[in-house]
């Protein structure tokens, strides 16, 4: 299968699965049909693999997910529905993507790690670093080109 058969392929079950969630939600309201973190999140690594050419870290590897080919760590992170990111660890760089009910996904943040963590704040309740989204677009916006890595295959960057 073609890389991007396969992307395309993932997409469409991601799209049937939150679509499974609203259906659920329709049958029993009571409910918040809510548990799709882990899938979620593996499929933001999947995405940053496939999309962004990046190297899945081994397993155990201490705050980050992946590595750039010239060896930078990137944590990875997906978002669906929440306001904000949660995060632990460090790394050289951060991936944000955030994921639509259609499958498709976009790029909120692919830059330092470090101005991400200045702009957080810790949860002791959660014990991780938390980032709103709207402050995650902010540090994004006022690193501009500086804080740019590198584009998707798709935008052709």
């Amino acid at each position: 299968m073609r890389p991007e058969d396969k992307l395309e392929a993932v997409k469409g079950v991601i799209s049937s699965l939150f679509a499974a969630q609203r259906a659920l939600r329709a049958l029993a309201p009571e409910y918040k049909w809510a548990g799709l973190g882990n899938l979620l999140g593996d499929f933001g690594e999947f995405v940053a693999m496939e999309e962004y050419g990046l190297v899945k870290a081994t397993n155990g590897s201490d705050g980050y997910d992946a590595k750039m080919q010239d060896g930078r760590t990137v944590q990875v992170k997906a978002n669906h529905a929440a306001s904000q990111i949660g995060f632990r660890g460090e790394a050289d760089l951060m991936l944000v993507v955030h994921v639509r009910a259609d499958g498709e996904y976009e790029e909120i943040y692919f830059g330092p790690f470090e101005p991400v963590k200045a702009a957080s704040r810790y949860s002791a309740r959660d014990n991780k670093q938390m980032i709103t989204i709207s402050k995650l677009r902010a540090v994004k916006a006022a690193l501009g080109t500086a804080g740019s890595v590198v584009g998707s295959k798709r935008s052709g960057q």
